[in-house]
Formats: C-alpha cells, sequence, structure tokens
C-alpha cells in the first residue's frame, strides 16, 4: 500500500507544475529573444491539465501501481516540453529528480526503483533527438540563472518531501515503541492469567473430589466400616494437600521471577508433572511414553507448561471415565523442530476442541482447553483433536528459551 494520500499529494503538486509550464511558455518570449514552438509545448500543458481534472476525481487510496502511473506520466510530460525546448541544454532537465524524490516517499523500493528508470530513459532519449533552442550570445548569465532557479525548485522539494519522510519515519518509531511496550504488559498481564487460571483449574479437580467425597460420608457415614472412614479421610486429607500445593504454587510463581523455573530434561520434567497428577487423580493408571529423540530435550518453559499437561490429563481422564475405564496416556514425540504431545484417553474422543471458559463438564469451569490453547500459542504450536485424544505441538526452540 501506498501513502494514503498520494494521489492527493500529486495532483496539489501537478496544479504547480501546470501553472508554471504555462507561464514558462507565456513569458520566456518575452522577456527573452527566443521562439518557442509553442504550439506543441501548449498541447503538453493541456494534456496534462486535463489529466489533472481527471485524477483529482480520484484522488482517494490507490495503490502502488496507480501511483506509479501517476508518476509516469509526470515524467512523459516533462520529457516531452524539454523536447521542444533544448533537450538536455534546457537547464530544467535536472526536474526529472523530482518524480523519483516523489517516489522515495510515496511508493515502496520498486517502485521507486521503477520510477528512476523512468527518468532516466527519458533523460537519455533527449540526447538521441530534441528541438535545439537558438544560442542567445552574451546572454549566458540567464542560463546560469536558470540553472539556479532549477536548483532552488529541486531543494524545495526533496527538502519539503524529506522533512515529511522524517517525520514518518519518527512516527513510525514511535508506534512501534508504543507496541512493544503494550505487547511487553500485555505479555506479563497473560502470564500472570496463565498462572491463575493454571492455579484454578489445579484447585478445581481436587475440590471436586472432596465435594464427592464428602457427600458420600454426608449419605451414608453410618453404614460404613473403619477402614472404608479411614480410606475416605486418607483421599480427603490427600485433597487438601493438593489444594494447599497448588495455593504455595501459585504464591512461589508470583514471585520476581514469575513462574520461571530452572532447566531440565523433557523427560523428568513430565515425569514431575505427571506424579503431581497421580496426587489429585490417585484412581487413574497413567503411562508416559517419551521417545529417545526428545527425552533429553532441555526445557526452561514456565509453569505454563505444567499446567498444560495437568489440565490436558485431566480432560484425558474425564473422558476415559465416561467410558468406563481408568486408564490414560501421554505420548511424545519429536518432529523435527516441533515437540507432539499426544494426551490419549479410552473415551468417545473430540470431534474438536471446545471454545475457551466453556465446559460440558459438570461442575467444569471451562479453563482447561482454554489455557492449554493459550500455552500452545505462547510457544509457537497449536491443540488439536487426534484420533483417542488430543494433541499439543509446541516449538522445541521455544521450549528451550523459555517461550
Amino acid at each position: 500500500m501506498s501513502h494514503p494520500g498520494a494521489l492527493a499529494t500529486l495532483v496539489r503538486l501537478r496544479w504547480l507544475s501546470v501553472a508554471g509550464q504555462a507561464l514558462a511558455i507565456a513569458g520566456v518570449p518575452l522577456a527573452l529573444p527566443l521562439h518557442l514552438p509553442w504550439p506543441p509545448m501548449a498541447a503538453g500543458v493541456a494534456a496534462l491539465l486535463a489529466f489533472n481534472l481527471w485524477a483529482r476525481r480520484r484522488a482517494g487510496a490507490a495503490s502502488p501501481a496507480a501511483v506509479l502511473g501517476h508518476l509516469a506520466v509526470d515524467i512523459a510530460v516533462l520529457a516531452w516540453q524539454l523536447y521542444w525546448s533544448g533537450g538536455p541544454a534546457n537547464p530544467f532537465v535536472s526536474l526529472f529528480i523530482v518524480p523519483i524524490a516523489l517516489a522515495t516517499s510515496l511508493l515502496p523500493a520498486r517502485g521507486v526503483l521503477a520510477t528512476a528508470a523512468l527518468a532516466v530513459l527519458a533523460y537519455s532519449l533527449l540526447w538521441l533527438g530534441h528541438q535545439p533552442l537558438p544560442h542567445v550570445h552574451g546572454e549566458f548569465d540567464l542560463h546560469l540563472f536558470g540553472m539556479w532557479l532549477n536548483f532552488l525548485l529541486t531543494a524545495a522539494v526533496l527538502a519539503f518531501f524529506g522533512t515529511r519522510i522524517a517525520a514518518e519515519l519518527a512516527r513510525q518509531r514511535a508506534a512501534l515503541a508504543a507496541e512493544r511496550e503494550r505487547g511487553a504488559r500485555d505479555e506479563g498481564l497473560m502470564a500472570v492469567a496463565t498462572l491463575a487460571a493454571g492455579a484454578a483449574h489445579a484447585l478445581n479437580t481436587p475440590l471436586a473430589t472432596l465435594s464427592v467425597v464428602l457427600s458420600d460420608l454426608r449419605d451414608g457415614v453410618a453404614g460404613l466400616d473403619r477402614e472404608s472412614l479411614q480410606d475416605d479421610l486418607a483421599l480427603m486429607a490427600a485433597q487438601v494437600d493438593a489444594c494447599r500445593s497448588a495455593v504455595g504454587q501459585l504464591v512461589s510463581d508470583a514471585r520476581a521471577d514469575a513462574g520461571s523455573v530452572p532447566p531440565s530434561r523433557l523427560d523428568a520434567r513430565l515425569g514431575q508433572a505427571l506424579a503431581r497428577w497421580q496426587l489429585l487423580r490417585p484412581g487413574f493408571e497413567a503411562r508416559l511414553d517419551v521417545a529417545d529423540d526428545a527425552a533429553a530435550l532441555p526445557v526452561t518453559a514456565d509453569r505454563g507448561f505444567d499446567y498444560l499437561v495437568l489440565n490436558l490429563l485431566d480432560n484425558a481422564a474425564d473422558a476415559s471415565r465416561s467410558a468406563g475405564s481408568d486408564r490414560v496416556a501421554l505420548r511424545v514425540r519429536r518432529r523435527g523442530d516441533v515437540l507432539a504431545l499426544a494426551f490419549l484417553d479410552e473415551g468417545p474422543g473430540l470431534a474438536e476442541s471446545p471454545p475457551g471458559f466453556r465446559s460440558d463438564k459438570p461442575g467444569g469451569l471451562g479453563l482447561g482447553f482454554a489455557l492449554a490453547t493459550r500455552v500452545c500459542e505462547q510457544h509457537g504450536g497449536a491443540l488439536a483433536p487426534v484420533p483417542g485424544g488430543v494433541e499439543a505441538t509446541l516449538s522445541v526452540a521455544r521450549l528451550g528459551q523459555g517461550a
């Protein structure tokens, strides 16, 4: 895309060109003993005037090709006027610089090169043929004056557009700096939100278990034997410890190093996450299968990676339970620069990833997939359903750089 006001700028400058050319054609014969071929030169002014009247009605947003077309017309008319007024000997031949200067402000690099090529071609053709002007003996100072005036016009145009370019670059630098600052601020907020969402999801599982156990105790405590009661109380204590651990982890992650963890091997990091998950879901059998070429990968990703594993294991466990099974699996494979974590269950599977913050599970918060999707995107990957479960893909490089 070109500058939004490119055509309007060219139309305004073209009015000055029309006025200047008309004044030169009418005034030069009065001031100098020169006989310009005014019919073809007046025709050039008329053509430029007609083109500008047409262009004024279409001076809205335009593509770079349209702007280049306008500059090509200006170059062609200038070459036409110079052809009838001395060709390369005309002191105003340097005005070919003006379209190039305009192109640097209004067009991308290819457009600037194309404009420069057209200007050079037009200038070169003037050497092959033009209408020479008769020499006015003893009036060389007038030629020098024409050169000075040409330099003045060229310098004015270059200065005007040079300041515009500088102002535009300054504006873009300021906008880029503001965008970077906003991005850093948003990234910090998202990191906090990820930690909070992960902790909320981690707390919800043991709290749901506690709710079920308490309901069972309330409904049937009189008929329970001591051994069954001890088992239920032990399960409740384990779930309370899991809640305390989740809260403690959230407090730890909220310190100055917000969520950062020391580097470790991928298999060790996944093993720790799986052990933590087994405390939350003790009734399930989980199998970890990490390929040899992925096991030793260094991982410095923040706690969001752990929450990704916990949340998707939770979803796999719920899917397996709905099918009457207590088995889940985590299969890890490396595919070049991508790490694929498949969370497999024995349930019906998903047709598609559910939208964030909506859950079809009783008591669910809707955070699991939303958090998992966010973590995958943060680590250069995605979340998608696969046969038998869901698969999270992550960039190997980002896992090793803390995202």
